[in-house]
């Protein structure tokens, strides 16, 4: 079990706006409830921006609900605001302390636009507060979900809620109208890539109704996440070093060739099943800024395009979305677009300001 300790939050809780979009989360501002993380899963990138274990310690910021309305004053209600940074708004400090619960009210009585990213059924317990803030904006949760296999999450993930619980949560918000997705991160190689582990993981998402799905791949920012790394792999199975050492060599990421080798099979099987990659457009159509809502739809698109080696339109596509997205885009940038049609049609519900 972790210490908690009640602190005082000095600095902002969110983030500064993002200078381009972030088209996982559909969000401008990112947001932490709770710092450090009692899950303390042990590939998470979290353990890098600690210099004590991770999970020793959650700190309870008792005056977050107060500096987020002061500083909601200065947000956009069409910008969405991610619950996502590196701990989870549902570990049992919530149980607690409710403080995901008093953000949500927030959002709630502002009709402010979340998406919050969870590993936890518990979320389930905030669901009047979701279906408030949907009914007047966009309420969304992303569930991480590594594998359906309970063995193997045991392994990664021993301290959330087993993959069966998730996936039933899935259901429970599709049911009650609340858009659902569900993030693939990491994909972990070696462990969660496989052929086997692919189908089954995706064929249960689809099965529990999540509407959308996307992936990462494991990241190892340092020597000690990698000293990490390697324990957990021990844990599940006879890993050479050697084998990650062909993936990463010495960089934070995979290698490219296996990157592009594994997005395209893990979207051949969506397709198969059924499952949307990335938010789909009507999830947030007339939900967000007109702006947001354009540089999302460009961005997704250039995502395929990338996947498909259609560079020149992925870089033609991601440099709208971000000048639409900052207020630069000019009329001819938007004409020369394969999707001007959209874009303009989503445009004329923008306010002069967001025209300037």
């Amino acid at each position: 079990m972790a210490y908690y300790i009640e602190n005082v939050l000095n600095g902002p809780v969110l983030s500064a706006k993002r200078p381009i979009i972030n088209e996982y989360f559909l969000s401008s501002y990112m947001m932490a409830i709770y710092d450090g993380c009692e899950f303390g899963c042990p590939y998470c990138d979290g353990w890098s921006y600690h210099s004590r274990p991770f999970n020793e310690t959650v700190r309870i910021p008792i005056n977050l609900p107060d500096r987020l309305e002061e500083e909601l004053e200065h947000v956009d209600r069409g910008d969405v605001i991610a619950i996502t940074s590196l701990t989870d708004p549902y570990q049992p400090a919530e149980n607690i302390y409710r403080m995901t619960r008093q953000v949500l009210r927030i959002f709630a009585d502002r009709g402010q636009p979340c998406v919050l990213m969870t590993k936890s059924h518990t979320v389930l317990e905030d669901l009047v507060l979701l279906e408030r803030i949907n009914a007047q904006s966009l309420a969304m949760v992303v569930f991480s979900v590594l594998t359906v296999d309970p063995n193997l999450s045991e392994k990664l993930e021993d301290k959330s809620s087993v993959p069966a619980l998730r996936l039933e949560a899935i259901a429970a918000l599709r049911r009650a109208g609340i858009p659902v997705g569900v993030a693939m991160i990491p994909i972990v190689p070696y462990v969660t890539d496989t052929d086997m582990q692919l189908n089954n993981t995706l064929r249960a998402i689809a099965a529990a109704g999540a509407n959308f799905v996307f992936w990462e791949y494991l990241h190892i920012p340092d020597d000690r996440h990698r000293s990490r790394v390697n324990d957990m792999l021990a844990r599940i199975g006879r890993y050479p070093p050697s084998y990650y050492r062909d993936l990463y060599g010495n960089r934070v990421a995979v290698d490219d060739m296996y990157r592009h080798e594994r997005d395209l099979a893990v979207l051949s099987r969506c397709d198969h099943m059924g499952l949307s990659v990335r938010a789909p457009h009507r999830m947030y159509a007339g939900k967000v800024r007109p702006a947001n809502e354009a540089a999302l739809l460009l961005r997704h698109t250039a995502y395929f395009d990338t996947l498909q080696n259609r560079t020149h339109m992925a870089a033609q596509g991601r440099a709208l979305a971000d000048a639409l997205y900052r207020g630069t885009a000019t009329e001819e940038m938007i004409a020369a677009s394969p999707l001007s049609i959209q874009v303009r049609e989503i445009m004329r519900r923008a306010t002069p300001d967001e025209l300037r």
